[in-house]
């Protein structure tokens, strides 16, 4: 796939046609299952990134260069501007770090005030970052890798290709026990590796996603976000499927839970899909 089509995909700068509003799920056999309740419009707002605050949600809205805080009802309680293509986002001890995908650079928001992360390797478009306190993880897209920082302590995972431990356009990257987890986008899948790069597992591949555009990692779940494909999968750690969410999504890039609710953000459908996990 040329490299600008990739861009233009990814970034919104192509028109999309709208999908359903009725829900449907595919259970697997999980005692647990993720149950559609509402969505609730971004109006204006074209999400790529979300991450919760407390009871909040902090949102980048990539086609407007700003980042925003709402209420779990959609309302902007805080708007900050001047942003170069914000990407996904990161927070930690109440601070939101925020990746530029066209400035190659990483601000800092805490506060009210703005910042910058001092980078110690330069990237080609960081379209996400994490940290776990000790070690930052920056999707490094064009350049196909994943930069992990720890001070000016700088190694790298993954190059270009479609074997196991090789990236094609990451998109997001998560970090969970000693773990991590990488939106291997165009390579269809989420791989993991351990801190030091070495390659762990793949998720997804078997499921035919289309564009592995976001993820969320939790205790339990591997949550990923199907750009193209208009769909979100749930899988256990060991990479085995227990849900696929079909509806509902219109270009969906990203995933956040608060409790027992789980928030994915449609790009093209300018809102927020809602889901509660109950017990089946």
């Amino acid at each position: 796939m040329n490299r600008i089509i990739i861009l233009a995909t990814f970034v919104g700068l192509i028109t999309i046609v709208g999908c359903s509003e009725t829900q449907e799920v595919t259970e697997q056999q999980n005692p647990s299952q993720w149950k559609f309740t509402q969505k609730i419009a971004l109006e204006g707002i074209a999400p790529i990134g979300i991450v919760a605050q407390g009871n909040f949600l902090w949102l980048s809205d990539v086609d407007h260069n700003r980042i925003l805080k709402i209420d779990t009802k959609g309302a902007i309680l805080e708007e900050y501007a001047g942003f170069e293509r914000p990407m996904h986002i990161a927070l930690y001890e109440n601070k939101l770090f925020i990746p530029e995908y066209t400035s190659d650079t990483v601000r800092i928001l805490e506060n009210g005030h703005i910042s910058t992360y001092p980078l110690a390797e330069q990237p080609n478009a960081i379209s996400a970052v994490a940290t776990d306190g000790s070690t930052f993880a920056f999707a490094d897209f064009y350049n196909n890798r994943i930069i992990l920082q720890r001070g000016d302590e700088v190694t790298t995972i993954g190059k270009e290709g479609h074997n196991d431990g090789e990236l094609y356009y990451p998109t997001d990257v998560s970090f969970h026990n000693d773990l991590i987890y990488v939106a291997d986008a165009y390579n269809n899948r989420v791989q993991v590796f351990d801190k030091h790069g070495k390659y762990v597992n793949m998720i997804g591949w078997n499921e035919g996603i289309n564009v592995a555009t976001g993820l969320k990692v939790t205790d339990t779940q591997v949550i990923v976000a199907d750009f193209e494909g208009n769909r979100t999968l749930v899988y256990d750690h060991d990479g085995k499927l227990l849900q696929t969410l079909t509806q509902n999504f219109n270009k969906p890039t990203d995933i956040e839970i608060i409790g027992n609710t789980m928030y994915v953000i449609n790009y093209a459908g300018n809102d927020m899909a809602v889901f509660e996990l109950v017990a089946e």
